[in-house]
């Protein structure tokens, strides 16, 4: 069991770096995250969203050292390890680098379906307004150009998603939000397709974007920019989403209060992310690009800051 001293100094390191949310919602019970935890429709061949131990487990805690060079410190480090954790530290896929490797290099493991739950209540002016948010996580981001004959990948390790739920100060739901690469939409609860309380979230393979509706969504969104040197290869298509395998009922670990040490995390979770090419789908040789590096962990995204951005800012999805 975690003492209250080790509770207060994680969440004063959040606090510090503007992480911690304006209340953790902590009168609220952990039933209502369970009462609206999304259904997530994904192709069977794709990867679940899992806990971060199997993950861990596999994979080393590296620094940056003066000369630019990731050298490990800790190989598979337990999640109490990641406390405090700097941006100069990272986590890495043991074995497998998209800079070196095939995508074929990742596994995809059979773990249990699970998701990280926080109820974040406002205060202020929007005071009452709760977000419910289930945090994602998937061991690798591996979009390809096509389902059955790529030539284009996007890779990275350690993929964090998101999906929030809007209720009002009367607890009543208002409305959902998914993410979407670096933005993502958000529809009125009425209009959003559910099974009973559960909004019902169509994962794109391999991306993990989430869309309110099956089929092939959005335009050349992977990469977001094409580089130059690959204007010879295939332009990218569009995510891809199908419900070939329905998660519903994950566990939800509940993040809310007393939050766990690795969400202080700073460093990324994985070794960087990748373009990789090749001119045809018989051709072993791949042309590669880094175009930048793994994401952090949930407390260090914007919305983790300021959830109701989400219902703000981001563009509404016209079911369309």
């Amino acid at each position: 069991m975690r003492s209250a001293v080790v509770a207060a100094v994680v969440v004063g390191v959040l606090a510090a770096t503007g992480l911690a949310p304006s209340s953790a919602g902590s009168a609220e019970p952990s039933s209502v995250l369970a009462r609206y935890v999304p259904v997530l429709e994904l192709y069977a061949v794709d990867r679940k969203p899992s806990a971060i131990e199997p993950f861990l487990a596999g994979a080393d805690l590296e620094r940056l050292s003066r000369g630019g060079v990731w050298r490990v410190v800790r190989r598979s480090p337990p999640a109490s390890a990641l406390a405090n954790g700097s941006e100069q530290l990272r986590l890495d896929t043991r074995g497998c680098s998209p800079a070196t490797s095939a995508p074929t290099c990742y596994p995809v493991r059979r773990t249990s379906p699970t998701v990280y739950g926080r109820i974040w209540t406002t205060t202020g002016a929007s005071a009452g307004t709760t977000v419910l948010q289930y945090w994602l996580f998937y061991t690798l981001n591996d979009w390809r150009n096509s389902p059955t004959k790529p030539t284009l990948w996007y890779l990275h390790e350690g993929d964090w998603e998101e999906v929030s739920v809007e209720l009002s100060p009367a607890g009543k739901p208002v409305a959902v939000a998914v993410s979407q690469h670096n933005l993502g939409v958000n529809r009125p609860w009425a209009r959003t397709p559910r099974e009973g309380t559960h909004p019902v979230v169509y994962v794109a393979l391999g991306s993990h974007a989430n869309y309110l509706s099956p089929g092939h969504r959005g335009v050349a969104t992977i990469p977001h920019v094409v580089p130059p040197r690959f204007s010879g290869f295939p332009l990218p298509q569009p995510d891809f989403t199908a419900a070939q395998a329905t998660v519903r009922s994950p566990a939800v670990v509940d993040v809310s209060d007393l939050r766990p040490p690795w969400l202080s995390f700073a460093g990324a979770w994985g070794d960087g992310s990748y373009v990789l090419a090749r001119q045809n789908t018989t051709s072993k040789t791949y042309t590669r690009l880094r175009i930048g590096d793994s994401p952090p962990g949930p407390a260090f995204h914007d919305i983790w800051r300021d959830p109701l951005q989400q219902f703000r800012i981001w563009p509404a999805d016209d079911g369309h």
